[in-house]
């Protein structure tokens, strides 16, 4: 590989911020889900149709998709491990593009 001052500025900018994502920030592979629920109470509000709210991650885990509850103390720092993954796929998505776009270059230039 070339050295990075070599590289487009574009792609630059997103190794940078893809190192930085996984250096500073946790993250979590998976999707957030709103599930609502009844709880089973006769005299609570979810019998009449106001269900409880809560969050689940969907993530994979041993090859099978699974589904974690999360707790409400735990629910901001899960989105935001979510949310970094989602903003290191699209740096790594933006890598992956330049990445292309400078081999079939290269092939172009041996023909």
């Amino acid at each position: 590989m070339k050295n990075r001052s070599a590289l487009p500025e574009k792609e630059r900018r997103a190794r940078s911020k893809a190192t930085q994502l996984i250096h500073d920030k946790e993250i979590v592979i998976g999707g957030l889900v709103e599930m609502a629920r009844t709880c089973g109470k006769p005299n609570c509000k979810c019998t009449k149709g106001v269900k409880h709210k809560s969050w689940c991650v969907s993530l994979r885990h041993e090859g099978k998709r699974k589904m974690i509850h999360i707790p409400h103390e735990c629910e901001d720092a899960i989105f935001r491990g979510v949310k970094a993954y989602q903003e290191l796929w699209e740096q790594m998505s933006i890598i992956s593009e330049t990445s292309l776009e400078r081999i079939l270059a290269s092939r172009k230039g041996k023909e």
